[in-house]
């Protein structure tokens, strides 16, 4: 049996290194074409005959327009987790604690949204947007992403998971809901409020379709829509592109280095699979 689970053990590893290479790959490659010049944007990656430069980094670095895209997507994301974090840390309080009428009914209604796909509200969206004159601000990116039914549903589970005994206490010392949550509710909940602020920070960061149709002021535009930009005259300039990707990736990267404990420990908490 020792033989048989260590051979296993070393199957898994190996599908796991190749798995892990080849998502790894197209990272490596964004990376490498982004110092390259146009005209060596395809080669392969090994080839010796590559010329390396940072005129890519600075033709990006050097846009007018760059530190604004920046600046509206660290905002529009900011502003979109607070906001998100409020009404769905109250929400999901009051799923999993309260009693009252139509609760199951609620749920079981918010969860089936997530079954449409977004695209089909985009022109609704795009009419009503116009009609309260919120297009071509960042309100149009902000306002639809502050409530999310995914973390609502992860953010009550583990709610639910919090002994009751907890409440019991602190409600016979004479503590309120809004303390139970305050005090006892969030501070437990550090794993899963993480998990919540990384998925809705990539997520949001990452976000192409909403304001590429929302947003039509250059100096509104969000970073990742705004790659679009770095073209020239006979098409997309492929090593400017990928150069102004690496930069976009950066705080997304970091903050996962920073919370990749709390990320694993809250879905494993909430039992989310795949």
């Amino acid at each position: 049996m020792g033989k048989t689970l260590r051979r296993k053990n070393r199957l898994f590893t190996a599908v796991m290194w190749v798995l892990a290479i080849m998502m790894l790959y197209p990272f490596v490659m964004m990376i490498a074409i982004s110092f390259r010049p146009a005209g060596q944007a395809y080669m392969p990656l090994f080839s010796r005959d590559i010329i390396h430069t940072l005129r890519n980094y600075s033709q990006v670095l050097s846009h007018p327009n760059f530190a604004d895209w920046y600046r509206n997507t660290i905002v529009t994301v900011v502003v979109t987790i607070l906001i998100r974090l409020v009404i769905t840390l109250l929400a999901a309080y009051a799923f999993s604690r309260l009693r009252f009428r139509g609760r199951a009914a609620i749920m079981a209604f918010l969860v089936a949204t997530m079954m449409v796909p977004g695209e089909t509200t985009m022109v609704p969206r795009y009419l009503y947007f116009q009609q309260i004159h919120i297009l071509n601000t960042l309100w149009s990116i902000v306002l639809p992403e502050t409530s999310e039914v995914f973390y609502l549903v992860l953010l009550t589970e583990f709610f639910r998971s919090i002994p009751g005994d907890f409440t019991e206490a602190a409600s016979i010392d004479g503590a309120g809901h809004g303390t139970v949550l305050f005090r006892i509710f969030i501070p437990l909940s550090g794993p899963a409020i993480a998990t919540t602020v990384l998925f809705s920070f990539i997520n949001i960061w990452n976000n192409f379709l909403d304001p590429y149709l929302f947003i039509n002021r250059i100096g509104m535009q969000l970073i990742t829509p705004a790659l679009q930009f770095f073209q020239e005259q006979g098409g997309a300039n492929m090593p400017v592109q990928m150069a102004g990707t690496s930069l976009a990736l950066i705080p997304v990267i970091v903050l996962f280095i920073f919370t990749q404990k709390y990320f694993v420990q809250g879905v494993a908490s909430a039992g989310i699979k795949g």
